[in-house]
This record gives C-alpha cells, structure tokens and sequence, in this order.
C-alpha cells in the first residue's frame, strides 16, 4: 500500500455539488408522499438512512435515470474546486472523493477532473431491472456509505476532510484536519470536534497552502 504523508478526502453531495443531488434526485422522482413519510422516519430514528435509500430507490423505474441526469447536470460545481485541486498536485496532497451519491452522475459530474483526482468511492446503480437497486461496499451502521471504512484503504500520516452533513460525522472524527459547513458543522459544535468552517473551495485551499 502507497504511503501518503497528506491526504484529502471531500465528499460529494452538498459539497463539491452545490446542492444535495441524492435528495433532489429522490424528491424528482419518488412521491411526494412516500418520500415525506420515509423522511420524517428516518429523522424520528424509526428508519436508517440506508434503509430510506434503498425503499426510496426500489419505487423509482430504472427508465428514470435520465431524469436523473439531467437534473444533476444543472447542479453547479461549488467554486474553487479545480483551483484546490490544482493546489493539491502542486504540494503532493492526494485527493479521493468519497460520495453517498450515485455512480453514474457523480462520475460524469467529475469526469472533467478525474486525472486530479486519486480516486472516486460512489454507490453502484444497477438499472438491469424494472426498478432500480443502489449497491455499495461499503453499506454499515445505518449508511449506504460508511465513509470510514474507504479512509481505511489508505495508508496516510494526517487526513483532512471536508463536509457538510450528517454522513459526514464519522469521517469527521477520524481527520486530523476537518473543514464543516452547514449541517455537518451544527453537529461538530454539538459534539465538541474542532473544524475549519468554509463557504468555497478557495477557503480551503488557503487555509491549507498557509498550514503547509
């Protein structure tokens, strides 16, 4: 396994998209109803969200995903992206993406950046049947993307983490270095874990060139 002195590891959702694109994607193409209850569940704690994933998923028709797509297509980039990773190549900081999101928007919506990146961790979508099904390797503790368990592939001295919601807890108290906004940094302040709050990616890449 390569050694890394420094690595990054950004998720996706909220993040680098400027719009949570799996719940956009869900709430375009479930109905409203089914998605409200599934929703309220999950947040009384009667449902995981991996749980609410997969039942919401599971009603949608595989012959959606163009739906999908071209929806995630207007969702912009957050600003600063290609300039932080260009920051990160010139000091050796390897970036991995780490997304509860769908495979195949959160690969077309990186393709342009993907020689910059280390590497891309997303959930699978087959759409070989009737209805769609999410697969993800990495399915544990109540999350179809146990962001942890990626982290665990590499080996590093310092990690450094940026986020922006609840999925993003773990990954946070694993990181060295965590940069929060929104959701993510109202449960940090909660939990008494130090972050760097951000509002773009020029934030980040100054705090870090200057921590360099």
């Amino acid at each position: 396994m390569l050694m890394y002195d420094k690595i990054l590891f950004l998720d996706f959702d909220g993040t680098i998209t400027s719009e949570e694109t799996l719940e956009g994607s869900m709430r375009r193409t479930i109905e409203p109803k089914l998605y409200e209850e599934k929703h309220k569940e999950m947040l009384s704690g009667k449902l995981t969200l991996s749980q609410v994933l997969h039942m919401g998923f599971g009603t949608i028709p595989s012959s959606k995903l163009g739906e999908i797509m071209d929806y995630v297509k207007t969702v912009p980039i957050r600003k600063g992206f290609e300039e932080l990773l260009d920051a990160m190549q010139q000091i050796n900081i390897p970036v991995v993406v780490i997304s509860g999101g769908l495979s195949p928007y959160v690969n077309e919506k990186l393709a342009p950046y993907k020689d910059k990146l280390l590497n891309i961790h997303s959930v699978d979508l087959d759409c070989n049947g009737p209805y769609m099904k999410l697969i993800s390797d990495y399915e544990q503790d109540g999350e179809i993307m146990q962001k942890t368990l990626i982290m665990a592939e590499y080996d590093y001295n310092f990690a450094i983490c940026a986020g922006d919601s609840y999925t993003d807890v773990r990954m946070a108290h694993e990181a060295d270095l965590v940069f929060a906004r929104d959701n993510l940094a109202v449960l940090l302040d909660k939990k008494g874990k130090h972050y760097e709050p951000w509002n773009d990616f020029h934030d980040i890449r100054n705090f870090i060139m200057n921590f360099e």
